[in-house]
């Protein structure tokens, strides 16, 4: 009676509990096996299936454009140059929420690092080709979206399992020197 006790225990060890806007991902000896929505999920117990439970639907956000000075050129991090050879400093956040939670845990080893990463490579392409004027005063707008799209479009090829929702330009100017 009292191993049938702890069986059915260590059965039921298996059932867990999937909140509203989480993702589980449900591993079988260590590689990934399937992802389940909310509600009561069942899954074999320990040692042979995991779980790990990701906020799916929570929005994430990370700056890009940081204001340290590099020592080489005495240019800040954000500082880039510009179609007709000036520099500009662009400052900005990025928001995205998951939209694949096995991506997210098995294809990037850190997501926010990738994001700012794809973000700082889109920014300079963009400023790249576009003229000062441009990028401080009459495009400013269509830069954000033209960078939301861009960095979309370098994650899904990184499969990172993110979906850009929002770029917010904070601060673009020309260095004072």
């Amino acid at each position: 009676v009292i191993a049938g006790v702890v069986v059915l225990i260590w059965a039921g060890s298996g059932l867990f509990i999937v909140q509203e806007g989480n993702q589980a991902v449900v591993t079988t000896f260590g590689k990934f096996s399937s992802t389940v929505g909310a509600g009561m999920q069942y899954r074999l117990p320990y040692p042979f299936q995991a779980h790990e439970t990701v906020p799916v639907t929570q929005l994430r956000s990370v700056e890009v454009g940081r204001s340290t000075i590099g020592q080489a050129s005495g240019l800040r991090d954000s500082s880039m140059l510009t179609q007709d050879e000036n520099i500009v400093d662009i400052r900005f956040i990025v928001q995205y929420v998951l939209k694949d939670a096995r991506a997210f845990l098995f294809e990037n080893r850190d997501t926010d690092q990738a994001v700012v990463q794809a973000s700082e490579s889109a920014v300079r392409e963009i400023v790249g080709r576009s003229k000062v004027d441009s990028v401080l005063y009459e495009r400013r707008d269509a830069i954000a979206a033209e960078l939301a799209k861009s960095i979309q479009d370098q994650l899904d090829k990184l499969k990172a399992g993110v979906t850009i929702k929002n770029v917010n330009l904070q601060n673009v100017a020309v260095p004072e020197q």
